[in-house]
């Protein structure tokens, strides 16, 4: 599998049922229709969380709440073993089995059942 950062963004999706606009994404906002998804770089949740001003954050805790947008992705949890020094990514299988696999920028981040645990020393 190539290198590749997507593991370092995160991805959100309007389940509202309807076009809405999500202030709290990007500078200005960003209207999505339903079911389509916006992916921003790092970790939306720990940006907003972050700010001065909690306006946003609470924005984006009330559409979690109330079912209009789920997140569909966030960047990876990243886990080394400082006696060998390998880095994982923490990631769940179709099994929904929670194992740890290759990064993507180090050509692995498919967590499909074979991959999970793999390569571990």
């Amino acid at each position: 599998m190539p290198n590749t950062t997507t593991d370092l963004y995160t991805t959100v999706k309007n389940v509202s049922g309807a076009e809405r606009v999500f202030g709290f994404l990007s500078k200005h906002g960003k209207r999505l229709a339903n079911n389509a998804t916006f992916t921003v770089p790092g970790d939306l949740v720990g940006a907003l969380g972050a700010q001065r001003s909690q306006r946003q954050f609470q924005a984006l805790e009330r559409a979690l709440v109330s079912g209009a947008l789920e997140i569909v992705k966030s960047p990876s949890v990243y886990l080394r073993d400082e006696s060998n020094t390998i880095t994982r990514e923490l990631g769940m299988a179709s099994t929904k089995e929670l194992g740890t696999t290759v990064p993507s920028y180090d050509g692995g981040g498919d967590f499909i059942e074979g991959d999970l645990n793999a390569n571990d020393a």
